[in-house]
């Protein structure tokens, strides 16, 4: 077997995909998702220090991207590991979300104290 004939049947048994860019693609959505936390803990920190109030906004986008990832690990690969740590972030997206919620309609303040 040729070199091209083995790199053929890999990607045909990798429905066309390459090893090292599902590999890449990999890593890419690890770091993605790190750095995106850090940005929110960043932002959180300074809103904090300049404000003295909680802002949930960017916390919910992650949960809810932290959720939705899970859910489709959990349908495509059928572990139940992955679907108890959806409905974890599932959880927190919809405490944050409730949060939110409260906050626009003026019932607590950015601090979490009712008005």
């Amino acid at each position: 077997m040729t070199k091209e004939e083995i790199l053929e049947k890999s990607r045909s048994d990798n429905g066309g995909k390459d090893i090292e860019d599902l590999d890449v693609q990999k890593t890419a959505a690890t770091v993605a998702y790190f750095s995106s936390f850090g940005l929110c803990l960043l932002v959180s920190v300074l809103n904090w220090i300049f404000t003295k109030q909680i802002k949930t906004e960017c916390w919910i986008i992650l949960f809810g991207m932290a959720c939705v990832a899970f859910f489709v690990k959990f349908i495509k690969l059928k572990k139940l590991h992955e679907l108890f740590v959806a409905l974890g972030y599932l959880l927190i997206f919809a405490t944050l979300l409730v949060l939110f919620i409260l906050q626009l309609c003026g019932k607590i303040d950015g601090t979490g104290a009712s008005v």
